[in-house]
């Protein structure tokens, strides 16, 4: 009985060498329905990842042994291990430059625990997304589910001064069945991975790309610094995936919508983001929109009070 509760925890590892920080740590993550495990030495700490596969790790970037900067590098450069998120805390925010690789959320001590309760209580919601396989076997793209891992920390990190709003861009085909029906199995997986590859190319390196299986291509973008880069990255998508379709599928009329939803630190739910983005396609759709939609929430809400004021008075 013990063995299955603990089974049934999401795990965390925290890795850091600060006793008090750690209990710290340690207290939240066990509120929050963890089980957790603590390594004080960055060698040991990688042995640790490597063997068991946490669903996440707050990392402390000074360690005996092996620092948390090798620690996030072989992480970040190993299939198996790449998608874990990583939660970084460090006193020294000039250490955050020479970071090899992006991790998911920087936390700065003295670390506000509240932010880190959130964040985990978050995480604990989307447990049974981290342990499922991240990657869409058509694509090879996110899942939904794992993108809403990473739009878990998104929310938290747009809540810091230095993020002040990120975006989800959504590009659909339309109608998506059409492209099933006119095509063979193993032609269809090849063209969509096609069109997949070419999706992540339109985006920059550290967007983050999923994909609906009825028809839509997703990217965060986050480390949004001014107001013409979410049209500029839509503008490219667009053209790119009407290019493709026009080369590589000129018998099948496939229609492209893309818009892109600005979420700022009004959200705090994952189903909150997911509903705008879903009421914003269908928007998109029905509105033959020319040029790309940018929304903001209060913009949806605007125009869902509107719909439901329109529906009344009939």
């Amino acid at each position: 009985m013990v063995i299955e509760m603990l089974d049934d925890k999401p795990f965390a590892l925290i890795v850091e060498d600060d006793r008090d920080i750690v209990a710290l740590f340690r207290h939240v993550l066990d509120v929050a329905g963890y089980h957790t495990e603590i390594s004080m030495n960055g060698l040991e700490a990688m042995e640790r990842i490597e063997s068991a596969q946490p669903d996440i790790v707050l990392l402390d970037l000074q360690l005996p042994g092996l620092s948390g900067i090798d620690i996030l590098k072989r992480m970040r450069e190993d299939e198996r291990m790449k998608t874990i998120p990583v939660v970084v805390i460090t006193a020294y925010p000039y250490y955050l430059s020479s970071l090899p690789e992006e991790p998911d959320m920087v936390l700065l001590k003295p670390v506000d625990l509240g932010q880190l309760s959130n964040l985990v209580q978050r995480l604990k919601a989307t447990k049974s997304n981290m342990r499922e396989s991240p990657y869409d076997k058509t694509t090879n793209l996110y899942t939904v589910s794992f993108f809403a891992v990473r739009l878990t920390f998104a929310i938290e990190r747009v809540k810091q001064l230095q993020y002040k709003r990120f975006g989800v861009l959504f590009a659909d085909l339309n109608p998506f069945d059409q492209i099933r029906k006119q095509m063979r199995e193993s032609n269809y997986y090849g063209i969509m991975y096609q069109m997949a590859e070419m999706f992540k190319k339109k985006l920059r390196p550290t967007d983050t790309t999923a994909w609906i299986d009825e028809g839509c291509f997703l990217a965060l973008i986050e480390e949004i610094t001014s107001k013409e880069i979410p049209p500029k990255i839509a503008g490219r998508v667009s053209e790119g995936l009407k290019s493709f379709l026009e080369k590589r599928l000129p018998k099948v009329n496939i229609q492209t919508s893309v818009g892109v939803v600005l979420c700022d630190d009004t959200y705090d739910a994952i189903p909150e983001i997911l509903d705008d983005i879903q009421f914003a396609r269908e928007l998109v759709r029905t509105q033959d929109k020319k040029n790309i939609a940018i929304y903001t929430r209060q913009e949806l809400q605007k125009l869902r009070d509107a719909r439901a004021s329109r529906r009344y008075e009939l």
